[in-house]
């Protein structure tokens, strides 16, 4: 029988003491290790949470927009001037002021004017009182003539009737040819009279109503010319042809103004548009027909529409002129406004605030946050277009993902260190 070589077996002791040897040597390593992990952490460049400026990629429509400041303009201004000459008395408005169609914007004085009303006021009573006499003087002599002329009929009739009694006589040999012929001829005239005295009324009568009329017409050339200096009296108060509001009053009084000086400008206010100051470098993207929004600075908004851009830049801003849908109640000429106009928008797109300095359509480097928001790994993210307060994302960061959008350009490192 053959004997078999056993592998002697190691006692416990020995077994326990090689494992608690391993462990020993790991936990020295372990304990190597922590000091240079710990200077590892300690190196990342940290951040206060408090002075960073964060934002969450959001998928939805994003709304591209300029900005611009302006003021509302009216559309139509009333100047307003006076039609005669004459020394300010009063001036019912101040700039400010708004009136309605009707109301006192100045009151004149003009000695002149009143001295020339007082005369033709005198020139036309003359005018009447000579007007009365024509007439008077064309009754009577009517009445004249209608009796000169009953006078001359009957005595024609009288001579009518002789005649024929003279001719029986005559017939009868009772009267001498001559005395009959003599008889005859009598009637002949005064008949002959009588017609001239019936034409005599109507002659008169004409010569008559030619000096009323020209009378009349005296007495209405002298009314027309009162009236005429009446009204340019009543023009020394100076009234609004329209509602609106005072923008500006030109004189003071006890200024002397000549006719057709300006005394004020009304701005209707029913009627205005805003006229915003679109930065030079995005007024590009502006097109007529555009929505706008104009926000009256605490007193709301009014929706618009751009009707036109200016032709050219001053002090790098454009104009754009918007018209108002709706003019809000209180709202006033010259007023400061904030506009937004509407470029485009892109709907079902993934959005962030717009980083620091980050301009459209570039790839900027972004600190992207963990999810426990306790390190933020820089990242490269391409931008699309966007609004003065968002961009589109194009690649790099997706929705739901937290970035730093404030500043960052002070730090280089691959990540941070959020405290």
């Amino acid at each position: 029988m053959m004997d078999v070589a056993r592998p002697a077996r190691r006692s416990p002791l020995v077994r326990h003491a090689a494992q608690a040897l391993f462990f020993g040597a790991l936990a020295l390593a372990a304990l190597a290790a922590l000091p240079w992990l710990f200077k590892r952490t300690a190196a990342l460049p940290a951040l206060e949470r408090s002075t960073i400026v964060v934002d969450t990629a959001r998928r939805g429509t994003l709304i591209r927009a300029v900005q611009a400041p302006g003021q509302l303009v009216p559309e139509r201004v009333q100047v307003v001037s006076t039609a005669a000459d004459g020394i300010v008395a009063a001036l019912p408005i101040r700039a400010g002021s708004r009136v309605v169609a009707g109301d006192p914007v100045a009151e004149l004085q003009n000695p002149d004017l009143q001295a020339a009303v007082e005369d033709a006021r005198a020139e036309l009573a003359a005018a009447g009182a000579e007007l009365r006499s024509a007439r008077e003087e064309a009754s009577a002599e009517r009445l004249d003539q209608e009796s000169a002329y009953r006078t001359a009929r009957a005595e024609a009739e009288r001579s009518g009737e002789e005649v024929r009694s003279y001719a029986k006589l005559h017939a009868a040999g009772l009267v001498a040819d001559l005395a009959y012929r003599e008889t005859a001829i009598k009637a002949d005239e005064n008949l002959a009279l009588a017609g001239i005295a019936q034409r005599k009324i109507g002659v008169a009568a004409a010569d008559a109503a030619a000096k009323v009329a020209a009378a009349q017409a005296r007495v209405d050339e002298l009314q027309a010319d009162l009236g005429a200096r009446e009204a340019r009296v009543a023009a020394l108060v100076v009234r609004a042809g329209s509602p609106g509001i005072v923008q500006s009053v030109a004189v003071e009084p006890g200024q002397r103004v000549a006719a057709g000086a300006e005394l004020a400008r009304i701005a209707e206010a029913r009627d205005l548009k805003a006229v915003l100051q679109v930065a030079e470098s995005d007024a590009h993207g502006v097109a007529p027909g555009m929505a706008a929004t104009i926000d009256t600075n605490g007193d709301g908004t009014m929706a618009g529409r751009v009707e036109r851009i200016a032709p050219a830049a001053q002090s790098g801003a454009v104009a754009v002129d918007v018209r108002l849908r709706d003019v809000r109640p209180g709202v006033r000429p010259d007023q400061s406004v904030a506009g937004t106009v509407e470029l485009s928008r892109a709907r079902d797109v993934v959005s962030i605030a717009r980083p620091a300095g980050a301009p459209d359509n570039a790839t900027v480097s972004l600190y992207v946050l963990d999810r426990d928001g306790t390190r933020a790994t820089r990242t490269a993210v391409r931008l699309g277009s966007g609004s003065l307060d968002r961009v589109r994302v194009l690649a790099g960061i997706a929705a739901g993902d937290t970035v730093i959008v404030s500043d960052t350009s002070a730090y280089d490192a691959p990540q941070l260190r959020i405290q």
